[in-house]
C-alpha cells in the first residue's frame, strides 16, 4: 500500500488531523493521573492504585476557594429560648457602652447604667427585648443561611432606636451632646415616609453652631457651591444633596462636609476629600476631639461630632 504524503491531504483533512491530535493530547495530560509511589497510570476516580495498592490522595479546595463564613455580631443560643431576652439585654448594654464612648463622656458610664436600671425606661426595655427575642426566633426557624445576618440587622436597627430614645428622654442631664426631641419622630420609619432633609436638619440642630450650613442651594452663593463641587462634594448624577456645611475661616467652602441621600462627603484642612456611603459605615469612633468614620478623620466640633454619630447610626440602618 502506497503511503500518501501529508502535504497531499486537503486543507480540511489536515485540520481534522490537527484537531484530533489536540484532543488526544489534551485528554491525556488533563485526565491522566499516575500513582505517586509506583508511577502506574490510575483509573478514573480511583481511590487506590491497582498496581501497588497505595491510597490515592484527593486534592481538596484551598481555603481561598471556600466561601468565608459570616461571623455574627450578636450570636444567640436558640437552644435556650427562655434565655434569649436576657442575652439581647446584655448585647444592648454593650451597645449603650459603645454609644457613650462615641458621643458622651465615658467617665459617666456608671451614671448612665444606673439611669438605665432605675428609670421608667426599664419597662420599655423589658417589653422591647422580649419582642426582639420573638422576632429573632422567627428568623431562626426559617433555617436560611442568612439567619445570622438578618438577626444582626434586626438588633442593630432596634438598638439604635432604643439608644436614641433612652439618651434623649432619660439622659439629657447627663449628656454632653444634646439631641432634640424632634429626632425621635423618625424612629421605625422608612426613607420614603418622610422628608430626609428635614430629618438631617433635626438631628444636627446646627442653628446655634459655629458652622455655616446650606439646604437651599438656589440661594447658596454660586462661588461657594462651585468650590464645594470642586473640592469635596462629588455626588452621582441623580444623587440628591441634602445639606452642605462650610467650615472655612473665610467662607470659601473649599473645606467642609455634605450629606446626600446616600453618603457623607467631607474635606478636612490639609487632608484629602473623603466619601463614605451610609450602608458601608462599619465603625464610628470618638478619638479625643474628633471622629474616625471607618478609621478616616472627621471633625467639626465636639457638639456636632456627637450629633453626627447619632445621625450616621440612624442613616446606616434605614431601609
Amino acid at each position: 500500500m502506497t503511503s500518501v504524503p501529508f502535504s497531499h491531504y486537503s486543507i480540511g483533512s489536515r485540520t481534522k488531523i490537527n484537531l484530533l491530535l489536540f484532543f488526544v493530547l489534551y485528554n491525556y495530560f488533563t485526565f491522566m493521573r499516575n500513582c505517586q509511589f509506583c508511577d502506574s497510570e490510575l483509573f478514573d476516580n480511583a481511590r487506590f492504585c491497582h498496581h501497588c495498592g497505595a491510597k490515592v490522595k484527593v486534592q481538596k479546595a484551598t481555603p481561598s476557594e471556600e466561601t468565608p463564613l459570616y461571623t455574627a455580631k450578636y450570636p444567640l443560643d436558640f437552644r435556650k429560648i427562655k434565655g434569649l431576652s436576657s442575652n439581647i439585654k446584655q448585647y444592648f448594654i454593650q451597645a449603650l457602652d459603645q454609644r457613650i464612648k462615641e458621643t458622651q463622656n465615658p467617665k459617666r458610664k456608671k451614671d448612665y447604667m444606673n439611669r438605665l436600671m432605675q428609670s421608667d425606661f426599664q419597662k420599655v426595655f423589658d417589653l422591647r427585648t422580649r419582642q426582639l427575642a420573638e422576632e429573632a426566633y422567627t428568623i431562626h426557624i426559617t433555617q436560611k443561611k442568612t439567619v445570622p445576618q438578618e438577626v444582626d440587622q434586626l438588633l442593630n436597627k432596634s438598638f439604635d432606636g432604643l439608644l436614641d430614645y433612652f439618651m434623649v428622654k432619660y439622659c439629657q442631664d447627663l449628656n454632653d451632646v444634646t439631641i432634640p426631641d424632634e429626632a425621635l419622630k423618625y424612629e421605625g420609619q422608612k426613607k420614603e415616609d418622610f422628608d430626609l432633609q428635614k430629618m438631617v436638619v433635626d438631628f444636627l440642630a446646627l442653628e446655634g453652631e459655629e458652622v455655616k450650613i446650606y439646604t437651599d442651594f438656589i440661594k447658596m452663593p454660586l462661588r461657594k457651591l462651585q468650590n464645594a463641587g470642586r473640592n469635596f462634594l462629588f455626588p452621582a448624577t441623580n444623587e440628591k444633596v441634602l445639606l452642605i456645611a462650610d467650615q472655612t475661616v473665610f467662607g470659601t467652602c473649599r473645606e467642609g462636609f455634605a450629606l446626600t441621600e446616600d453618603a457623607i462627603y467631607w474635606k478636612a484642612h490639609f487632608k484629602e476629600a473623603q466619601k463614605v456611603f451610609y450602608h458601608q459605615i462599619e465603625s464610628i469612633k470618638k478619638e479625643k476631639d474628633w471622629l474616625l468614620i471607618n478609621d478616616i478623620f472627621f471633625n467639626v466640633n465636639a457638639s456636632v461630632n456627637g450629633k453626627m454619630v447619632f445621625l450616621l447610626n440612624r442613616l446606616k440602618t434605614m431601609d
